[in-house]
């Protein structure tokens, strides 16, 4: 039976979906954010994380670091919402992930640095060219899919992952390579205020299982 029941004539209210209860999470919530990201596994999330952890001790950084379950690179920022989140959203996005042929790609970070945003300012790793080659590709055939599906996405234009948020500035500086194998591509829902993700689909390249390592998920 519907949730909503209407009268001839008469549109009934969308179907909403029910975000997660958050429980024990200090902050207050001010809204959602939806959208696409590669998300590492749990070991290769856990080696970003003491990257970031070295890298925030030797440049004198203040800001907390993300956690682990949080690193990602971004490839589209689909909606943002103050409360009610469509269920449609949610199924056009599923649709348009579904639809995009993607063979995985190695993934390498040879450079850190912040980003000017007059502020709390992201301090991230920033891929090499061959990897904001094989990224962008990806992000350019989610996003023609996206639209296909009556979406609005914005793309995140230069590809890296945030480790935290500072208000001091850092120059763009080399790195010891370091990276993971990309082998899927995630929605997820950010409940801003919170620091929560709460994943709502991967969608793995053909290649995954020979990518992925053994005992990771």
């Amino acid at each position: 039976m519907p949730d909503q029941m209407s009268l001839p004539g008469v549109p009934g209210e969308p179907a909403l979906f029910q975000p997660e209860v958050v429980h024990g999470r200090a902050g207050q919530l001010r809204g959602y954010n939806l959208f696409f990201a590669l998300v590492p596994l749990r070991d290769d999330a856990e080696h970003f994380a003491q990257v970031g952890a070295e890298l925030r001790r030797r440049h004198g950084l203040r800001g907390p670091c993300l956690p682990p379950q949080n690193l990602h690179v971004s490839l589209h920022a689909v909606a943002g919402y103050a409360d009610r989140i469509p269920l449609s959203d949610i199924d056009a996005a599923r649709a348009a992930a579904a639809r995009v042929t993607w063979p995985g790609s190695s993934t390498f970070f040879d450079r850190a640095c912040s980003f000017d945003t007059a502020g709390n300012n992201p301090f991230v790793l920033r891929c090499d060219a061959q990897s904001d080659d094989a990224v962008t590709q990806l992000r350019e055939a989610l996003g023609d899919e996206l639209r296909r599906a009556g979406l609005r996405p914005k793309p995140s234009r230069t590809p890296h992952m945030t480790l935290l948020y500072d208000r001091r500035l850092v120059p763009e500086h080399p790195i010891e390579q370091t990276g993971w194998v990309a082998a899927r591509f995630t929605l997820i829902l950010s409940y801003q205020g919170l620091g929560h993700h709460q994943r709502l689909g991967d969608w793995p390249s053909p290649d995954e299982g020979s990518c992925v390592r053994d005992g990771q998920k």
